[in-house]
This record gives structure tokens, C-alpha cells and sequence, in this order.
């Protein structure tokens, strides 16, 4: 298996242990699943029309007896959000008893750790059902959620690499990007675009929206956490912050990322800086992006003539080999008390296998199958970089720490005037640091307050 000799060794007892436990008390795998029967196979998905279209059409056509009704949960899983997200969302499921669930990364591991999910490692033994093919990483993310049990399949990863115009590299004498990068070395790289192009027609190395999502990028490439493990403080006063504030603010400086002023910040228009970034890109006025794979088709079919290449986007020293821009978007798991596990799994086993794979690659999206040997031939020198790190695992501090919506508005800000103060030069890094965690710390204070106040108004 391309999994880690800890999750290897884990896995493969943990599956043996329930086998054997399961046959102790007179109780098999396929009595745990139930019978094949035909029915109805409720499923916890976002919306109904994208599942149909992406799966259901080709499931049903599969499996004619097994009849699928979705329940569309994007305006649950919102409304989850703004409480207490983790008992929130087990009470969702009580209330809707869902046989199958469509999870991301937080949700499985909020449930899978309160014993809402079915363990599918005695089917997967039983069925043989083969992990080797999976991207590495992939399983081993999913196992440590599940406390080293598997509890559901992602059938597709969404990572993002690092483009760049190979032309204006070689046209102004400068070697191109590498594998495994570093933000400085990236920065440092990216700077030396700054003085290049003409006034009416600049040449930039990067282009990102406001200061504080440099900072914020660089910070998740860091593993650095905002708050304690809580939710309650701010903890932004660290070694680690430290580095991540100086990286960001010199970068900004150095005009080695072009970034909105501050007089532009949060005036709603975001959006347009990034699609602003693409169109520099795509007609030969920048010399790196940060994308996910949809964009090759747009290189494709859209740019300017001229020789493009990818590599990694930069990874944590710490951990050279896995990155933070590596997402699983969807993650396939049974629920714990579902009557109809037999016919759960036989939709996990499908949308996870080939015919899927298959059918999704011919799509141009920002998905790649989860399963490397579904990469078609002709494809697997394209999408080589996208499989060269494996996925981190993290988690959305806003969610698992229970964090309002309504403090990351307010911190933007604060941090995006710290950040000017130290790119201006007017303070240093740790004034600037200590400054704008006692402010965050307030924000978050009064943010939580008035959460507290608005959801026991409800």
C-alpha cells in the first residue's frame, strides 16, 4: 500500500481485530452491511442536481434497484456554522438519519470522532477493495481523522500548483521556478520581475488581492494556528508568526507580489483582483500564478502564445513532502445506524471506482482522481506536479474552533493596517505583532459576545 508503515501496520490490525470480533460474537461483515435490497438510499449531499449529474444518472444505471433520494443540506450545514457547529451537525443527523454522507474534511472528523460513521475497514477487507492506488497521503489524512479507523473514500483531490511563463524567464535572464520551494525563495524570485515591462504595460512576478491574505498564505503553508487550542485567544505572538509577518511584509515591499492599497482593501471587489491575476497571466504580463488544474484549459484554449511550465506551489520546510494547497473537497462515508449499509457501500465502491474517474477526467474541472491509476496515459505527464505532494492535514480553525463569521471581517482590516506599518517601515514587527493581537483579541471577544447574543435570540 502508499501508505505510512504507522498507518499500515494500524490498519491492517484495526481490520482484523473487527473481523475477528465480528466473527467471536456470531456476527459477519455482511450481516453488519445487511442485505442488497432494492429501496431507497437517502443521501446527505449539498445540492441535488450536481449529484444527479456528476453520479447519479451513471449509479442508477448501475444499480436499477436501488432507488437514490437526496437530501440537500447546503443551507443546514450553513446554519450549522453559525453555533455550535461540532453538536449542531450531530443533531442534523439524528433528525435526517442520512445512509450516506458527502463530508468535507472538518465534517468527517467531527463525526467520525463521535461515533456517527461506519468503519469500512471490515468491508473493505472483505471486498478486497484495493487502497493501493490512491494518491499518497490520501488514506493515511482520512485515518488519522479517524483516529487510525477508515470511515468514508474521497474519490478526488483539488490541489493547486504553481504556474509560470517559462518565456519571460528566459527573455530577462532569470531561472525559472523549481519543485519544493520556499515562500522567500519564491518572493525573492518573484521580486526580480518588479522593474521589468514598460510604465504602460508592467510586468508583474505575482498578484494577490490584500496584504493580509499573503500573510494568510503564507501562515497555512506554515501550519501556523490564529487561535489557542480553545477558540478563546488570539495567539499571534510567536516565533512562527514572527517569520510569517517579516516574509509577507517584505514581499509587499519588494513589489515582489502586487497586492490592493490599502485605500482599495475591502471595498467588496476581491474577486476581480483574481481574475485580474489570470488575465495578466494568460496574456504574457505575469510571471507566476497560483491555480488548480481548470486553469491549464484556460492556458490552453486562451493565452497569449507562449511556453508555460508547473511546479509545486512552496512548501513548510518542516514538512517538505505534503502541502496545505492539496484539499480533498469530498469525502464518501456511511452513517454509524444506517439500515441500508450494504447498499451505502455499493455507491462508496462506484463513485470511488473507474467508470467515475473515468467520466469526471474528461471533464476540464479543478478535480483529479484520488486514484493515480485512473490517470489516463496521455495525461500523466500533465498532472505529474498536481500528485507531488500529498495532502496536509488541517482543519478550518473557523469551524473547529468555533470562530464568528463577522471577527475574520474586522481582523482583515487590523491586519492589513499592521502589515502597512511595517512595510512602511513605521514599526517593527514585534510592536506591530503585540499590537494587533490585543486588538484581534478584543474583536474576537465582542464577535463571540454577539453570536452568543443572536443564537439564543433564535
Amino acid at each position: 500500500m502508499r501508505l505510512s508503515g504507522k498507518w499500515k501496520i494500524t490498519g491492517l490490525l484495526l481490520s482484523i481485530a473487527i473481523l475477528l470480533n465480528g466473527c467471536m460474537a456470531g456476527k459477519t461483515v455482511q450481516d453488519e452491511l445487511g442485505e442488497d435490497v432494492p429501496g431507497s438510499l437517502k443521501i446527505w449531499y449539498p445540492d441535488v442536481e450536481p449529484f444527479h449529474i456528476q453520479y447519479g444518472q451513471m449509479f442508477a444505471a448501475k444499480f436499477p434497484g436501488i432507488q437514490v433520494d437526496v437530501l440537500q443540506a447546503r443551507e443546514w450545514i450553513e446554519e450549522a456554522r453559525q453555533g455550535d457547529f461540532e453538536e449542531e451537525l450531530k443533531k442534523l443527523i439524528d433528525v435526517h438519519k442520512p445512509d450516506v454522507l458527502l463530508l468535507d474534511q472538518d465534517e468527517y472528523e467531527v463525526l467520525a470522532r463521535a461515533g456517527k460513521l461506519y468503519n469500512l475497514d471490515p468491508a473493505i477487507m472483505q471486498d478486497q477493495f484495493d487502497l493501493n492506488g490512491y494518491m499518497t497521503g490520501v488514506i493515511d489524512m482520512l485515518r488519522e481523522k479517524g483516529d487510525g479507523s477508515l470511515y468514508g473514500l474521497a474519490p478526488f483531490i483539488r490541489p493547486r500548483v504553481m504556474y509560470y511563463n517559462a518565456d519571460l524567464f528566459k527573455e530577462n535572464s532569470i531561472d525559472p521556478p523549481s519543485n519544493k520551494m520556499q515562500w522567500p525563495d519564491t518572493f525573492a524570485l518573484a521580486a526580480r520581475f518588479a522593474n521589468t515591462g514598460t510604465d504602460d504595460a508592467p510586468v508583474y512576478g505575482l498578484i494577490g488581492n490584500e496584504a493580509h491574505d499573503v500573510l494568510s498564505q503564507v501562515a497555512l503553508t506554515l501550519d501556523l494556528q490564529l487561535f489557542d487550542a480553545k477558540g478563546e485567544n488570539v495567539v499571534l505572538q510567536s516565533e512562527g508568526w514572527k517569520q510569517a509577518f517579516q516574509i509577507a511584509a517584505d514581499a509587499i515591499r519588494s513589489k515582489a507580489i502586487s497586492v490592493r492599497s490599502p485605500k482599495e482593501a475591502g471595498d467588496g471587489l476581491e474577486g476581480s483582483r483574481y481574475f485580474l491575476a489570470i488575465n495578466k497571466f494568460l496574456n504574457g504580463e505575469a510571471a507566476m500564478l497560483l491555480s488548480d488544474h481548470y486553469f491549464t484549459s484556460q492556458l490552453r484554449s486562451k493565452a497569449k502564445a507562449f511556453d508555460w511550465g508547473m511546479v509545486t506551489v512552496p512548501i513548510n520546510p518542516a514538512r517538505p513532502d505534503e502541502s496545505t494547497s492539496v484539499y480533498v473537497p469530498q469525502i464518501l462515508a456511511i452513517a454509524a445506524d444506517s439500515p441500508r449499509k450494504q447498499a451505502a457501500w455499493n455507491l462508496i465502491r462506484f463513485i470511488n471506482g473507474s467508470e467515475v474517474a473515468k467520466a469526471r477526467s474528461r471533464t476540464a474541472g479543478s478535480d483529479l482522481p484520488a486514484i493515480t491509476d485512473y490517470v489516463s496515459g496521455g495525461d500523466r505527464a500533465d498532472t505529474e506536479v498536481f500528485y507531488m505532494l500529498k495532502p496536509a492535514a488541517q482543519h478550518n480553525e473557523r469551524v473547529m474552533k468555533r470562530i464568528p463569521d463577522s471577527f475574520y471581517e474586522a481582523y482583515s482590516s487590523l491586519v492589513n493596517e499592521a502589515l502597512q506599518s511595517v512595510i512602511d517601515n513605521e514599526k517593527p514587527v514585534d510592536e506591530a505583532l503585540a499590537e494587533l493581537q490585543h486588538n484581534a483579541q478584543a474583536v474576537l471577544e465582542s464577535a463571540r459576545s454577539k453570536a452568543q447574543e443572536a443564537h439564543q435570540g433564535r
